[in-house]
């Protein structure tokens, strides 16, 4: 038996961002966790991993293929089309010549990356059994026009199913942002089921799935995720044991992955990137809507998970006061998965001990 590893990552990442770190770019978490587990580059369903149970598949993101003219419109409105439909069918050949049976399927996703990974479970694993689904800040793909109403929720404009996950599937997890603006980055969340496990973290959209070279709060969230995946049966390797030379993809060597992209610190008191806007284009903003779902619609009954590095944040950072938990009821999760009693809005996190 042998463990499958399918890795999804974000619009418009892909390895070269680990040159990039001048402009405070660097890979995402989705990249991280692909090397972590043992992938090699470039990804082959023939050559995919440096471990022998474990076999890892990567994915560049949308708007990283073809010409400039396709990655720029596949990374603006990622028409289902164009660059998700050409990730789905190679991720769903290599999982034929991969697949024995008892083999354990897991999937990993960022932005699009987990919508893809989501449609990849749901419509193109074939109802094999998947053992985890891994999601940072799931974002759906247009169709259309785009609603930037600020109440809209990402239920209609979207390429995607709905938010009940199937039987065929264990376990998911789905980190969330709290603090991500941009009305057309609304998360794709799941409806409410108890295989079901949706966090809100603070910071930006790629504070969440990673992307930045300042990544003490993406570091966060990826700690969490590798966690997670250990416990569903994955083994990750030390960073500081990964074997670089398999992920050398450049010629110019200072360019290719290396120690200081992966290493994890997370800071809770990290850089935050969040979108300031001003003029016409402030229309484009919005707070999100913190919530559990329940038939594809926010429940008013439930009330969403908070991770206590959120209120660690709160107490350290003087002027983070997250505006999207304003008025909203919360409990928060702590190191070992307690959950507090029910707190509300801002000082809700004042309190929380």
């Amino acid at each position: 038996m042998k463990k499958i590893i399918f890795c999804f990552d974000g619009t418009c990442n892909d390895p070269s961002d680990s040159g990039d770190f001048f402009t405070d770019s660097s890979i995402s978490n989705v990249l991280k966790i692909y090397a972590l587990f043992g992938g090699k580059l470039p990804s082959a369903a023939e050559n995919t991993s440096t471990t022998n149970d474990q076999h890892c598949l990567y994915y560049s993101g949308v708007g990283t293929r073809g010409n400039w003219l396709r990655q720029t419109w596949n990374s603006m409105f990622a028409p289902p089309g164009a660059d998700m439909r050409d990730i789905l069918d190679e991720a769903k050949e290599d999982l034929k010549k991969l697949y024995q049976d008892g083999d354990q399927i897991f999937i990993f996703g960022f932005s699009r990356g987990a919508a893809i990974a989501r449609m990849f479970a749901a419509k193109h694993a074939d109802n094999r059994p998947i053992k985890f689904l891994g999601l940072f800040d799931t974002v759906a793909a247009t169709e259309g026009s785009l609603d930037l109403k600020t109440g809209t929720l990402p239920a209609s404009g979207i390429v995607f199913e709905n938010g009940t996950i199937g039987n065929h599937i264990e376990k998911a997890l789905h980190l969330l942002s709290i603090d991500e603006k941009r009305i057309a980055f609304q998360p794709t969340l799941f409806n409410k089921d108890k295989r079901v496990t949706e966090i809100w973290f603070a910071g930006a959209h790629s504070d969440i799935g990673g992307g930045y070279w300042f990544d003490g709060l993406s570091d966060i969230t990826l700690q969490f995720m590798l966690d997670e995946a250990e416990n569903a049966g994955l083994k990750a390797i030390p960073a500081d044991h990964i074997d670089y030379a398999a992920l050398a993809d450049k010629t110019d060597e200072d360019e290719n992955i290396c120690l200081d992209d992966i290493a994890i610190l997370p800071i809770s008191n990290g850089t935050i990137h969040e979108q300031h806007r001003s003029g016409l284009a402030a229309k484009t903003l919005a707070p999100r809507l913190i919530r559990v779902n329940k038939n594809d619609l926010p429940d008013p009954n439930d009330h969403p998970l908070i991770h206590y590095t959120v209120a660690e944040r709160f107490k350290k950072v003087p002027d983070y006061r997250p505006f999207a938990l304003r008025n909203r009821t919360f409990r928060i999760i702590n190191q070992i998965g307690e959950q507090s009693p029910l707190l509300r809005g801002i000082e809700g996190l004042r309190e929380y001990e």
